[in-house]
């Protein structure tokens, strides 16, 4: 279970003076809301497209916006007084109320008086999923976070009855999709398409994708794979899982995680290079990075030392990358840490350590641990097996200083021993996390289970 993330602390948003800006479809209204009645301070929501009649009912303080700017202004202030929070749109016209000027909410969030200001940028005819057109989206310039939404339930409908605007989509995608339904891969797709999901989108903003209606199993793990191909879009920051209209508006967040794997040693008690034994049609190094790579990890760095070309050749033929580590032989393991976390670029927020002599873990175990750091429970986080605490292990950006501080001949251990109030232990269903190929003898014993 998660540890009930609220959205504010999804969204990781600054104290004040954030604008943000929905896109999309599949809720962004409801989340609009939501987001706005569980913030601090005074908050100030409009649109700068439509929104309907019926739902300006759910602010307490409706403003409609005319051409007296000071009257405005005032009117604003005295809800904000009041309410701590108003909705501003212009006028009515049938069922719906029409937008503001898009210059409009920069001006306000520069107030003194205003912490956030939060826009409906988009409309979608209430479709989980869309594509915008020449128009749209209307994002204001002074926007800090874009929050591109899309309805899990996109996946469900045929095409054409789930999107908005199928035929610009179908252009985006570069294929025929009516008739048929929408892929994990076409959300994904639309989501970070330059002129879909990433339109207008200013440049200094924050891109925040919400994939919402996701309640239950099967719709969280089609989320998953969304998330964790949106992910390999540089511009996005990371991706919201949720149901905005559940008691769990939140349900995780993705952000982008590291495997580094440990293959420097010189396998001194095994008296050979156990990385480069043979496992099954690979090597023991060969497997390890295939588990790894069948989990939802964003990317893979191999650490070399020993034996330096064939080990950073078998990352290479599996398509990982490698860092050499020239101090592998003075510490190994906390030296080849610390060499991938120097070097690690700031989007990625933890790696998962793992030791190249573990081919046995299952991708599976391994997902266990980044579902525990999605779900909020810790940025630390290790598996157990029956009360034995075992390996890999899970270490989020805020302990990096503290990991590249440790002494030569230390381990990620000491960390773990120092914060034990913060370690969150994730109970898995193997021993996997517990065995490894210290001697000859646990090699063939390993090994041959392998080949039966």
């Amino acid at each position: 279970m998660s540890q009930n993330i609220t959205l504010p602390a999804a969204f990781t948003l600054r104290p004040r003076g954030e604008l943000m800006a929905f896109v999309g479809g599949g809720g962004k209204t409801s989340l609009l809301f939501a987001l706005a009645n569980a913030l601090p301070g005074r908050r100030i929501l409009t649109t700068t497209t439509r929104i309907f009649a019926a739902q300006m009912k759910l602010a307490p303080a409706v403003i409609f916006a005319t051409e007296d700017s000071e009257k405005n202004e005032e009117e604003i202030k005295q809800a904000l007084d009041r309410h701590g929070m108003c909705l501003v749109v212009g006028a009515v016209e049938g069922e719906k109320a029409k937008g503001v000027p898009p210059e409009l909410p920069g001006r306000w969030l520069a107030r003194p008086g205003v912490d956030f200001v939060l826009t409906e940028a988009d409309g979608s005819r209430m479709r989980p999923i869309k594509a915008p057109a020449a128009h749209e989206p209307v994002i204001p310039n002074a926007a800090t976070v874009v929050v591109p939404v899309v309805g899990i339930d996109a996946l469900d409908g045929r095409f054409p009855e789930v999107t908005h605007r199928p035929e610009l989509a179908e252009e985006l995608l570069q294929y025929s999709v009516i008739g048929n339904q929408l892929s994990v891969n076409d959300v994904a797709r639309l989501i970070t398409h330059p002129q879909g999901g990433l339109k207008r989108v200013p440049k200094g903003a924050r891109v925040i994708p919400f994939l919402n209606k996701v309640e239950t199993a099967a719709q969280l793990k089609a989320a998953r794979q969304i998330a964790q191909q949106i992910l390999h879009t540089p511009r996005i920051d990371r991706v919201i899982i949720g149901a905005v209209q559940t008691d769990q508006p939140v349900r995780e967040v993705h952000k982008r995680v590291t495997a580094v794997l440990l293959a420097a040693g010189q396998g001194k008690r095994m008296s050979k290079t156990k990385q480069l034994l043979p496992w099954g049609n690979t090597t023991v190094l060969g497997q390890t990075i295939r588990n790894l790579q069948q989990t939802a990890v964003h990317n893979l760095l191999v650490i070399t030392g020993h034996k330096a070309d064939k080990i950073s050749q078998i990352a290479q033929d599996a398509g990982a990358e490698s860092l050499h580590n020239p101090n592998y032989k003075a510490g190994e393991m906390i030296s080849s840490l610390q060499t991938a976390v120097r070097q690690l670029p700031e989007h990625i927020t933890a790696v998962l350590v793992m030791l190249a002599d573990q081919p046995m873990v299952e991708p599976e175990t391994i997902d266990l641990l980044l579902a525990a750091y999605w779900q909020g429970h810790s940025d630390l986080i290790a598996p157990v097996f029956e009360g034995r605490r075992g390996n890999p292990v899970l270490i989020g950006r805020a302990y990096f200083a503290e990991l590249l501080a440790l002494p030569p001949g230390d381990a990620p251990r000491t960390l773990l021993r120092r914060h034990a109030n913060a370690l969150h232990l994730v109970n898995v269903p193997t021993d996997s996390i517990l065995r490894d190929l210290d001697s000859p003898e646990q090699y063939e014993d390993e090994h041959k289970k392998v080949e039966r």
